[in-house]
């Protein structure tokens, strides 16, 4: 199974391809959100929903 590192990598490279794709603005924009921010954000709702530790603000 991969890490979050190597997830996180090949959700970036994946972000990169969709930018460079011959796509349309509005094409790029979808897919950019379900394939990438989507993903991304899952594999590190853990760290946006746990409660900030004291001294870390």
């Amino acid at each position: 199974m991969a890490t979050k590192l190597e997830l996180e990598e090949y959700l970036y490279r994946r972000a990169i391809d969709i930018i460079e794709s011959a796509d349309t603005d509005y094409d790029k924009e979808n897919l950019l959100f379900q394939e990438v921010w989507i993903p991304l954000a899952e594999l590190y709702k853990d760290r946006l929903t746990a409660p900030k530790a004291e001294g870390t603000e």
